[in-house]
């Protein structure tokens, strides 16, 4: 391995800075314009060279000596920092100005959006809320706001900023009409609807006005274009105080409600009570007419049984049987006890024997007593013979 040299090329070919693309230049001129000798050679070189280079100052002077107008856009063109009536450029398209001289200013025309930071209001009932408030808000005339931001920087950003600080704090202060209005009014579910847009209405005529030191947006060149409540939100303590008022208001509900059963209750049974007693009396009444009419039945019976001795004796131990025995008893007694006499199989023919006989009875009574029972049921006699 040697060691190379700015004239040589070492075994790793490395060496000194190559020259064959100028050589190579140099014969592409001498090729065009002839073997003028090397002297016309340099001289084309060194002018192509400056050519360049003139191009190249050229473009960056323009680059600097024009700017470009948006149709969304207004320029203010200033003048060592001073503008006036003739700076400001509306149209769109391609303009020019002085280098280190001029500075363009370019703003939006498009309508911008701040929101400001959620604060605490009291309401006329004095509830307190947490308010947040939004507004757009476009530049309207570009001079006045150029002049008004210009000492808070030199690009439109930090001009925008320095805007949109002070929009924050007019919106916190118009936020103060609030106070107007009561929390139903601003969170009512009535047919009357919610008194919001009256809110907003206002806040927007006092962004309008004059401020604090009788300064208008206006004459910063701002005009605000919409108001909005953004959010309404209610303190920890005031939510527990309104939760405790509804779980109040509900008890009381709760509590008229079932007081007014309970009335309709106590009616409701004196009432039934009432009936209940009217309609017992009427059943003891018609019980009474009953037990006489049965009376008066029985006594016609006890008549004719008084004729025959026998019925009655029948008719006694057949309500002895009946009396004396139930559906579900079984008894083993003999049919000589008395009044068992009429289960014995010849009952009939004994009877046959002793001469006795079945009675027969009038109809009569029995018409007289259907025609007193349909009387007291106020019915006619063709209802009671039915």
């Amino acid at each position: 391995m040697r060691r190379g040299s700015w004239g040589r090329t070492s075994e790793r070919g490395h060496g000194p800075p190559d020259r064959g693309g100028r050589r190579a230049f140099d014969g592409l001129l001498i090729s065009v314009f002839g073997s003028g000798g090397r002297a016309g050679v340099t001289a084309v070189s060194k002018v192509l060279r400056y050519g360049v280079i003139a191009l190249v100052l050229v473009v960056f002077v323009a680059a600097m000596a024009t700017y470009t107008v948006r149709f969304n856009e207004t320029a203010v063109v200033s003048t060592f920092g001073d503008a006036d009536e003739t700076s400001v450029k509306t149209e769109a398209g391609l303009r020019f100005m002085i280098p280190f001289v001029q500075r363009v200013t370019k703003y939006d025309k498009r309508a911008r959006y701040v929101e400001s930071n959620p604060e605490t209001q009291q309401t006329r009932d004095a509830r307190q809320l947490i308010v947040a408030a939004g507004l757009t808000w476009r530049v309207s005339d570009p001079l006045r706001f150029y002049k008004s931001t210009s000492g808070r920087g030199t690009t439109a950003a930090e001009h925008f900023a320095f805007a949109e600080d002070l929009l924050k704090s007019r919106v916190r202060t118009a936020m103060s009409e609030l106070s107007q209005f009561r929390l139903e009014q601003l969170l009512s579910a009535s047919s009357e609807g919610s008194q919001l847009p009256v809110l907003e209405d206002r806040m927007l005529a006092s962004l309008t006005g004059s401020g604090a030191g009788g300064e208008s947006l206006a004459s910063y060149g701002i005009e605000p274009l919409s108001v909005g409540i953004v959010s309404i939100a209610l303190p920890q303590d005031t939510t527990r105080k309104i939760f405790d008022g509804m779980n109040t208001s509900r008890q009381r509900l709760a509590n008229e409600l079932v007081s007014q059963g309970k009335s309709q209750a106590a009616t409701i049974r004196s009432t039934a009570e009432a009936d209940a007693t009217k309609i017992r009396k009427f059943a003891e009444r018609l019980a009474e007419e009953l037990r006489r009419q049965g009376d008066l039945e029985a006594t016609e019976f006890l008549k004719q049984t008084v004729d025959a001795p026998e019925l009655a004796m029948f008719l006694g131990q057949m309500d002895f049987i009946r009396s004396s025995f139930g559906r579900s008893t079984t008894l083993v007694l003999p049919t000589s006890m008395p009044g068992l006499e009429w289960l014995r199989p010849d009952a009939l023919e004994r009877a046959g024997t002793r001469n006795w006989r079945l009675p027969t009875f009038d109809v009569a009574p029995v018409k007289s007593a259907d025609r007193s029972r349909a009387e007291g049921d106020g019915r006619s006699d063709e209802e009671a013979q039915q």
